[in-house]
């Protein structure tokens, strides 16, 4: 068994997995006002609705871009299940070669997500990550992580626009009925759908041109079924590619393991 979680400024996901198949999933709010006892006890809760307070996990990685939640999340993990997360880019690194200019600064989700889609859907790849920022990262024919693109996310935009603007109804996105608005609301919603998927219709243009060979582009995050909807580029949507990235990276490092275990023994 083993135990994925991806933290995220939005939402926290966790999926246990058994061998390359999810058992258990969960989704929380991200909430960096959470203790060690308040988040234990979310935690706790989550595994007492599906029966699961005595469950075996072998291994647990932790993929965070909220370095508060980060220590929090760690400390209850290993009190509930007595073994310490490891932490991807610090205690274990995505095993992928990354030509960023300061490596450092690259998202770990965004290294977890590379890993799982050169696996499932090959290079060149392309992922774009409907969350809180909407990210592109290009995968090179020779699976390297070559760099990307960050853009304010939609709910994150539309968040902004009505907090700066008093006369704006409050608003959530959903499938538009056209492209031209017949009231305020419906007015925001079509701009904030079609508007994004210009953006990412014309990012993802520049990007292709910049590989030799075709590459299959891959959605991911809240919004990926939606907008793939829209955007006649997105080949594919998971948004379970996070874990997915993580499950491979602990499968990677334990063959090594037990490879090393074997060449020690012989």
């Amino acid at each position: 068994m083993f135990l994925a979680i991806d933290i995220g400024n939005t939402n926290i996901k966790l999926a246990i997995f058994k061998g390359k198949r999810i058992l258990h999933s969960w989704r929380l709010p991200s909430d960096k006002k959470d203790g060690f006892s308040r988040h234990k006890k979310r935690l706790r809760n989550l595994l007492a609705q599906r029966k699961l307070k005595n469950i075996c996990i072998d291994e647990i990685i932790i993929c965070s871009v909220v370095p508060k939640l980060t220590s929090v999340s760690a400390k209850a993990l290993r009190s509930l299940f007595k073994r310490r997360p490891l932490i991807l880019g610090r205690d274990i690194i995505a095993p992928i070669k990354n030509l960023y200019r300061r490596p450092e600064q690259v998202g770990q989700d965004r290294l977890a997500n590379a890993v799982a889609a050169v696996s499932k859907y090959g290079a060149p790849v392309i992922v774009v990550d409907f969350g809180t920022a909407l990210t592109f990262d290009l995968i090179s024919a020779k699976g390297g992580y070559l760099g990307g693109v960050i853009v304010p996310g939609m709910e994150t935009s539309l968040k902004a626009l009505i907090k700066q603007a008093d006369l704006l109804p409050e608003i959530g996105l959903a499938r538009p009925l056209g492209l031209l608005g017949r009231e305020t609301s419906e007015s925001i919603r079509n701009g904030l759908i079609y508007g994004y998927s210009f953006l990412v219709e014309g990012v993802l243009g520049r990007l292709k041109k910049r590989l030799r060979r075709v590459p299959c582009v891959v959605a991911t995050g809240g919004e990926a079924p939606l907008m793939a909807d829209y955007c006649r580029s997105i080949n594919r949507t998971n948004q379970n590619l996070t874990l997915e990235g993580l499950r491979l990276i602990y499968e990677k490092r334990r063959k090594r393991a037990k490879k090393l275990k074997k060449d020690l023994t012989t």
